[in-house]
């Protein structure tokens, strides 16, 4: 099996671990050269990249994947399997998810919490990866519905990283804090809400569950959005809490905490 990882930052290292030795991998970022000539397609280009780079890299997994090949996004936030979908095909595109905590230190050597847990689909396409992944050390769970996946992690997503990122806060941390943890419980509520009218139901109870359990178990973690609003970078807040708002407006259910926390986390980076 041949692997292409798109966008080679902290989560793609986190991928790179696990397949190193399991997979032949080709190391996909904005200073390396998809394929070099001659060099063979690969059979599965995981997306990595932070939200606001999902263009650009399904441009690469354009490039790079056989004709039969799959692109897998597991990437945090909503449309990145619109957009990979709409540049290669939607018989061709995919969607799961991964959780774990990680950064990448200042030698570029990688911070994890442990190897990770991902959800996939049941596409056969991903069956090899599957195997690959679990053998490196990755949980894998096959899910009959990796968009309710995806849901499920935006939801802890948008209640922990931009919370964490306002109050500056390990995930740990967020969880006894007197004014964090309360506004982190209504945006879970609220993404509860828009999941199910979009027609993916989630209980408000289970969702406040979901993110505080999560955030427990990554204890002194700190979010990728404290990460990025600490580093004086982009953050992928549009891409989760606005994805949210912009839903729910649709969906006719408000979402205001999650509209207050897109500006408020917006507002550390101005264009």
């Amino acid at each position: 099996m041949r692997v292409a990882i798109v966008g080679m930052g902290a989560i793609g290292h986190v991928v790179k671990r696990a397949l190193d030795g399991r997979a032949e991998i080709v190391e996909v970022d904005r200073t390396r050269s998809p394929l070099r000539d001659g060099e063979r397609p690969v059979d599965v280009a995981i997306v990595c990249t932070k939200t606001f780079g999902t263009g650009w890299a399904a441009e690469q997994s354009a490039r790079v994947l056989a004709p039969g090949g799959l692109a897998l996004t597991i990437q945090n936030g909503l449309g990145n399997l619109e957009t990979l979908a709409a540049r290669i095909g939607a018989e061709r595109a995919a969607a799961g998810v991964i959780y774990v905590g990680a950064a990448l230190r200042p030698d570029r050597s990688l911070f994890a919490t442990g190897p990770g847990r991902v959800e996939l689909g049941n596409d056969p396409r991903l069956d090899e990866l599957a195997r690959a992944l679990e053998d490196g050390g990755m949980t894998v769970a096959r899910v009959p519905d990796p968009l309710r996946s995806v849901w499920q992690k935006l939801l802890v997503n948008a209640a922990m990283n931009a919370t964490s990122a306002v109050f500056r806060l390990t995930n740990g941390e967020l969880v006894d804090h007197s004014a964090a943890g309360p506004l982190a419980d209504g945006i879970a509520r609220e993404v509860a809400r828009v999941a199910t009218a979009s027609g993916l139901p989630i209980a408000d109870d289970d969702a406040v569950a979901a993110w505080r359990r999560i955030a427990s178990a990554l204890g002194d973690n700190r979010s990728s959005m404290l990460q990025d609003v600490e580093g004086g970078r982009r953050t992928e807040v549009e891409a989760i809490n606005g994805a949210v708002a912009d839903r729910g407006e649709r969906v006719g259910v408000q979402a205001p905490l999650n509209r207050a926390f897109t500006i408020l986390v917006a507002a550390f980076h101005p264009d």
